[in-house]
């Protein structure tokens, strides 16, 4: 769900639940499947093995990253935050500070973030890692 101040509640929640509300909003109209898919490319140059899912949103972009044992994958610094999690296997997170090489040796369900500006790369462990990141380009439309 996008950035919103408009929250209609219809369960799980102890708070307010409106649900005629949320019922007469509702549409129950069908459409063709490629009105809600959302179209990947690669999310640096043509050697990147990362995938950009970028819904036509402004909120936010996600990139999927794959790799396989022992492979590496470069990110570009992106003008705003980032939050990734592992979802399979095992790898490392190396970026700098002030000329420094930080560390960060994270595994399946463990949530880790990028600052924004942060070049950071991306390292398999002995096993196929799997990792999705989810960030905000700020300032672009």
């Amino acid at each position: 769900m996008a950035n919103s101040d408009n929250v209609i509640r219809a369960g799980l929640t102890p708070k307010l639940r409106d649900v005629p509300n949320l019922l007469s909003g509702l549409t129950y109209l069908a459409s063709p499947p490629d009105k809600h898919t959302v179209d990947t490319r690669p999310f640096d140059d043509a050697g990147s093995v990362s995938v950009l899912y970028d819904p036509p949103i402004p909120e936010f972009s996600v990139v999927q990253v794959k790799l396989s044992s022992g492979k590496e994958e470069k990110h570009r610094p992106v003008d705003g935050p980032s939050v990734a999690i592992v979802t399979e296997g095992a790898g490392r997170v190396r970026w700098r500070v002030g000329g420094v090489v930080e560390t960060l040796e994270v595994q399946m369900g463990d949530v880790f973030f990028v600052g924004a500006g942060t070049e950071v790369d991306l390292v398999a462990a002995a096993e196929e890692w799997t990792v999705y990141r989810a960030f905000v380009e700020v300032g672009t439309s």
